[in-house]
C-alpha cells in the first residue's frame, strides 16, 4: 500500500515538471531579417509565436502552451524569467537585458476616420515615419513592428485608392515588420470569409517587400462587437486553418488574440479544447520552424484538390529534402455568399501533387501523423477533411 502511495506521488510530480516546463529562448545578441524574410536571431531561424497584452501573471502559462513572446507593451524582466521574449512599446533608457524582440507602434495608427475622399489615418504617415526614426536611432537597436487594420487591403479599403496610395507605402517605411488584424468569426461573425485570413497575409507580403509578416489570430467567442448569443463559435478547426493559411502565403511570424468580453472579461479566453490545439500547433511550429522559413524549392509543384475545391501550399527545401505545407481551404457551397452568423459547410476532397522529379516508389513522410505514402511516377494522392492539413516530407 505504502509503495502504491509512494508510486501515485512520483507520478504526480513528474507530471506536474512536465505541466510547468519552460522552454528558454537565447539572450539577443544579435538579430536581423534574413532573405527569406526570416527573423534570424545569434544566426539561427526564429519564428515569433507572440500573445498580444496580457498581464505578466499568464506569462508563465503561455509559455507552457508554446507561446515564445508576448507583445503589446510586455514586461522585458519577467519575459526573460519565463525563457520568452517582449515586444513592447519603445521606452527611452530601456535596460538591455537580451530578451527585448522588437519594439511595436502604437497599434493601428492606419484607423480611419471618416469615409471616401474625407477619410484620413488617426496618425499621419508622416508622424508615423518620424516616430519609428526616432525608435530606430535609440538604444538598444530592435526591430520595429507595425499592425495595421484590414484596411491595408487596398481592394476592400475605408480608403479611396487615391488616398491608400498617399499613406500605406508612406507607412511601412518606417516599420521594419509588418502585421494586421482580421477576425473573420470572432470579429464579424462572417466564417465565409475565413480565408480572408490568408488572402490577407499575402496581400500584405507584396506590399512589405522584403518586410517579414504576420497577422494576429482568432481563438474564441466572446467579442464585444456583437450580441454573444447570436456569435458563432470559434472552432479548433478554424484557428489551426487559419494559422497555417496565415504560414502558407507568407508569414514568419504569428499571433493569438485571446480576449473576450462576453459574458465575463478575460484576457485569456480560449475554451480547454482550443487551449490544447494551441499547444499542439506551437510546438509542431517550432519544432519545423528551420523548415518552414527555408527557401524556396525549384522543382515545379501543383496541388489540386477534389473537384476544383480551394486549396493552397508552400514548398520549401531543408537539409535535402522538400516539404509541403498543404491545406484545405474549402468553405463549402454558397460560402462566398454567405452572410453574418450563417453556417459554412467545408467539404472533404482527394488532392494530387504533381512533382518533377518524384520517382515512383518514394516514400512520403506525413509529418506527426506516423504514416507513409508512396509516390507514382511525377506524383502522389491524399485525402483531407474539411479544413484540414498535411504537411508532406519529400526526398527528390
Amino acid at each position: 500500500m505504502k509503495l502504491n502511495k509512494l508510486l501515485i506521488l512520483i507520478t504526480f510530480l513528474s507530471l506536474g515538471m512536465m505541466l510547468t516546463a519552460k522552454s528558454t529562448v537565447e539572450p539577443i545578441k544579435k538579430i536581423k531579417v534574413g532573405k527569406h524574410r526570416e527573423f534570424v536571431i545569434n544566426g539561427k531561424p526564429f519564428f515569433p509565436i507572440m500573445s498580444w497584452a496580457q498581464p505578466k501573471k499568464n506569462y508563465a502559462m503561455l509559455n507552457e502552451i508554446g507561446i515564445n513572446t508576448f507583445c503589446g507593451d510586455a514586461t522585458p524582466e519577467s519575459a526573460k524569467e519565463a525563457g520568452c521574449y517582449a515586444i513592447t512599446n519603445f521606452k527611452a533608457g530601456q535596460v538591455e537585458n537580451g530578451h527585448v524582440l522588437a519594439w511595436i507602434f502604437p497599434d493601428e495608427p492606419d484607423m480611419a476616420a471618416g469615409k471616401g475622399a474625407k477619410a484620413k489615418p488617426r496618425m499621419s504617415a508622416e508622424k508615423v515615419v518620424a516616430e519609428c526614426n526616432k525608435i530606430h536611432s535609440s538604444t538598444p537597436k530592435r526591430l520595429v513592428f507595425m499592425t495595421f487594420t484590414g484596411d491595408f487591403r487596398k481592394k476592400s479599403s475605408t480608403y479611396p485608392p487615391e488616398v491608400w496610395e498617399k499613406i500605406y507605402p508612406e507607412f511601412i517605411k518606417g516599420a521594419d515588420v509588418l502585421g494586421f488584424d482580421i477576425y473573420p468569426i470572432y470579429g464579424s461573425g462572417d466564417a465565409g470569409h475565413l480565408n480572408m485570413v490568408g488572402s490577407g497575409v499575402a496581400d500584405l507580403t507584396q506590399l512589405a517587400g522584403t518586410r517579414p509578416v504576420y497577422t494576429w489570430i482568432e481563438t474564441s467567442k466572446g467579442s464585444q462587437w456583437m450580441t454573444y448569443e447570436k456569435q458563432p463559435e470559434v472552432l479548433p478547426m478554424h484557428t489551426r486553418n487559419e494559422v497555417w493559411q496565415a504560414i502558407i502565403n507568407g508569414a514568419t511570424a504569428i499571433g493569438y488574440f485571446t480576449h473576450v468580453w462576453k459574458p465575463e472579461f478575460k484576457e485569456y479566453g480560449p475554451t480547454p479544447e482550443m487551449t490544447k490545439e494551441l499547444t499542439r500547433i506551437n510546438a509542431q511550429i517550432t519544432r519545423l520552424a528551420p523548415a518552414i522559413l527555408a527557401g524556396k524549392v525549384k522543382n515545379k509543384i501543383e496541388m489540386a484538390l477534389g473537384e476544383g475545391l480551394k486549396c493552397s501550399f508552400k514548398a520549401t527545401k531543408y537539409e535535402g529534402s522538400t516539404y509541403l505545407f498543404s491545406e484545405n481551404n474549402d468553405l463549402g457551397p454558397g460560402a462566398e455568399k454567405a452572410k453574418q452568423f450563417d453556417p459554412i459547410f467545408p467539404r472533404p476532397g482527394k488532392a494530387v501533387f504533381t512533382i518533377s522529379g518524384l520517382k515512383a516508389g518514394s516514400k512520403i513522410e506525413v509529418i506527426d501523423e506516423q504514416r507513409t505514402i508512396t509516390a507514382e511516377n511525377g506524383k502522389f494522392s491524399d485525402d483531407f477533411a474539411p479544413l484540414a492539413e498535411h504537411i508532406y516530407k519529400v526526398k527528390l
